[in-house]
């Protein structure tokens, strides 16, 4: 692509990964690739097992998978989203009666959204994952795409909130 007088590197990924221009969905993962390459790098080399791959929205996302939590790396509009997640799965599988199982996960499903209104930061988010039948958290941050080698030293730097956010939200759903 021929840059324009005035454009920058980030003029161009942004009007490419924003499907303008003229660029299909072939090029936008392409170019999406291309950007998080050196992502995958970083968080290979901090140590995550680290995989390219498409998410929900067919968007390209390099993910990470860790002992203390997920790591998902989109190109975003003015950075790369980097959103940190983890599940508790099965928090209330000890409980022997079916019925008060089920009860204490309505009540778990119900009570997470004024947790999250009432105690949680803008960039934190809670909910009930179904699947794991259990609480989900998630933290996102932008981090500025010069800083793409920084992703992996960011990410584990950022785990320890992402286990305290799980903990809290289990001490408020569990008590």
């Amino acid at each position: 692509m021929t840059r324009q007088a005035g454009m920058s590197e980030r003029d161009d990924l942004e009007i490419e990964t924003s499907g303008g221009n003229g660029f299909g969905p072939h090029d936008i993962i392409a170019r999406a690739r291309e950007a998080l390459a050196p992502v995958r790098e970083a968080l290979e080399r901090e140590g995550f097992y680290a995989y390219g791959t498409l998410d929900e929205e067919n968007r390209w996302v390099i993910s990470a998978d860790d002992e203390a939590g997920h790591v998902d790396v989109r190109v975003g509009p003015d950075g790369f989203q980097v959103d940190l997640w983890a599940t508790s799965p099965g928090l209330f599988t000890e409980e022997e009666n079916d019925f008060r199982r089920r009860a204490k996960e309505r009540l778990a499903r119900r009570s997470i959204p004024a947790v999250q209104q009432g105690f949680l930061a803008p960039h934190q988010s809670a909910w009930w994952d179904e699947t794991e039948a259990g609480p989900a958290v998630r933290v996102r941050y932008e981090l500025p795409f010069t800083r793409a080698a920084d992703a992996g030293s960011f990410a584990r730097a950022h785990l320890p909130e992402l286990e305290q956010l799980l903990t809290f939200i289990e001490t408020q759903i569990t008590t």
